[in-house]
């Protein structure tokens, strides 16, 4: 009877140390892959986040040119309205204008004059 309890006991430790050993490799497996896991996801967010950000910053910039252009041609739109153009020249930009709609005269303004101009066609 003491044999047969000896040798269940030892069954036993065996069988449970086994599992041990087996769980133990399973958990450390386990670790590894997470671990490994770990490294792979990290910096797929990173480079995710990243290139989030570059689109970001892409639209801004994109949008800002935008806004600059437009502004720029909306002045153009209105000042060739009133008979005005801006010319690119060597010495800078100069602006012209339409004889036929504008003319060069001296207003009185306070007590300087200054050369004005005035509208010709229209109010």
């Amino acid at each position: 009877m003491k044999r047969a309890q000896a040798t269940i006991e030892t069954d036993i430790r065996s069988f449970t140390d086994a599992n041990r050993q087996h769980l133990n490799a399973a958990l450390a497996t386990t670790e590894a892959d997470m671990n490994r896991l770990r490294s792979t996801v990290h910096p797929f967010f990173l480079t995710i986040g990243a290139v989030a950000l570059l689109i970001v910053l892409l639209s801004f910039t994109a949008s800002w040119f935008w806004a600059g252009l437009m502004i720029d041609r909306a002045q153009s739109a209105s000042l060739w309205q009133m008979g005005l153009q801006i010319n690119q020249a060597s010495s800078g930009k100069v602006l012209t204008w339409d004889v036929n709609r504008l003319q060069l005269i001296t207003c009185q303004t306070g007590t300087a004059k200054t050369p004005c101009l005035k509208i010709l066609q229209g109010d």
